[in-house]
């Protein structure tokens, strides 16, 4: 596979998608993987920018709440911190919502003029085009989905995200994305996008595969499983959410 094309790559849905038969899976179940979503030029283009060129902070959710740390990853810390870190995040787990990862807000960073020229702005003004409103309209079946929010992740080993819905109050989010950038990833390496059950089972799960796009209807219980210790890399992905103005 090759990842280094040349910068002046567009950002273009694959054209063999098929919009109607995605459709037709996300109105059935709620859910949908969609492999090969861009172009592959386009797929390995962004894959550079994430690995090579994103300014990552830590985010981190416990029982104190939500921060994003200054730092790429724990191990920029001090040990007695990161422990505490790990602790915190994995006592909050217990309890129920909690997250670890490396995070880069890419509408926050837009809104703010910050690092306007950054490859990854070209993903996000896909995301806000008349093509992608299109595509995600006939999907989902919301005619009012009127923009999108996006932020780069990345998961390392011991990085997870517990179960949640997305559904909160004012937010108008009408589906949930994950748009998928890790060439190499093996199911037992964990950082699946999980979906529980009723029973307390995993109804079904999706692997991080390169250039894929995941949906799921707001709101829908998913978890990020915890990304295995001997995981041979990074879980990379760009996510948000598709919402309307009121």
């Amino acid at each position: 596979m090759n990842l280094t094309p040349s910068e002046d790559v567009a950002i273009a849905f694959d054209p063999r998608l098929d919009a109607e038969l995605v459709g037709r899976v996300f109105r059935q179940s709620g859910r949908v993987h969609i492999g090969g979503i861009l172009t592959p030029a386009a797929a390995a283009r962004i894959h550079r920018a994430l690995v090579e060129e994103t300014p990552w902070s830590y985010a981190v959710g416990d029982d104190a709440g939500s921060r994003d740390l200054a730092v790429a990853s724990l191990d920029a810390l001090p040990p007695e911190e990161r422990a505490a870190i790990l602790a915190s995040t994995d006592l909050a787990a217990t309890r129920g919502f909690a997250y670890r990862y490396a995070s880069f807000r890419i509408d926050a960073a837009w809104d703010e003029g910050r690092l306007r020229d950054h490859f990854l702005m070209r993903v996000l003004a896909f995301l806000n085009s008349p093509a992608f409103f299109d595509f995600a309209r006939r999907v989902t079946g919301v005619p009012e989905i009127a923009f999108a929010d996006a932020q780069a992740t990345l998961y390392r080993p011991g990085d997870f995200l517990t179960a949640h819905d997305d559904a909160v109050a004012g937010k108008n989010r009408h589906a949930a994305y994950v748009l998928n950038f890790t060439p190499e990833w093996r199911v037992d390496w964990g950082g699946l996008l999980a979906f529980p059950d009723p029973y307390g089972h995993v109804a079904e799960a999706f692997g991080p595969a390169f250039n894929a796009l995941n949906l799921m209807r707001v709101p829908t219980l998913h978890t990020v499983t915890q990304v295995a210790s001997f995981a041979g890399g990074g879980r990379y992905s760009i996510t948000g959410w598709l919402r309307s103005r009121s």
